[in-house]
């Protein structure tokens, strides 16, 4: 009979720890992503959590598009729930294939926002 070594025993402890670990963190759903109007927020006291698609510098090369507004919009919300928000401002939806000066035809809808996590029960 062959016995396991006791360090690869000990890697999947950590493994499954790990991945028992990652499990237990609430994530907010996108669909609770709330999205508010301009002047919506007036008197409401939150916190700026970052830019959405804006940020990094790969949304200047390969900005995330999508075949319709909705998507664009599910995305967003994913992505600012990522970020730890529960509601997302000035939210603003282009279409980035210009039909005009390229031979697609399909929409490309590129969407970004501010990702803001308004406080509860202040104010």
């Amino acid at each position: 009979m062959k016995t396991r070594d006791p360090l690869f025993s000990a890697l999947i402890v950590c493994v499954l720890c790990t991945l028992c670990g990652c499990a237990s963190v609430p994530q907010e759903p996108s669909a609770e992503i709330r999205i508010y109007k301009s002047g919506e927020l007036l008197g409401t006291p939150y916190d700026s959590v970052g830019h959405v698609w804006v940020d990094s510098w790969r949304t200047a090369f390969f900005p995330p598009t999508y075949p319709s507004e909705d998507e664009a919009l599910r995305s967003l919300r994913e992505e600012a729930a990522r970020l730890g928000a529960n509601g997302i401002v000035n939210v603003v939806c282009l279409d980035q294939n210009l039909r005009e000066k390229s031979a697609k035809t399909e929409p490309a809808i590129l969407c970004y926002a501010n990702a803001v996590r308004v406080r509860s029960g202040e104010g």
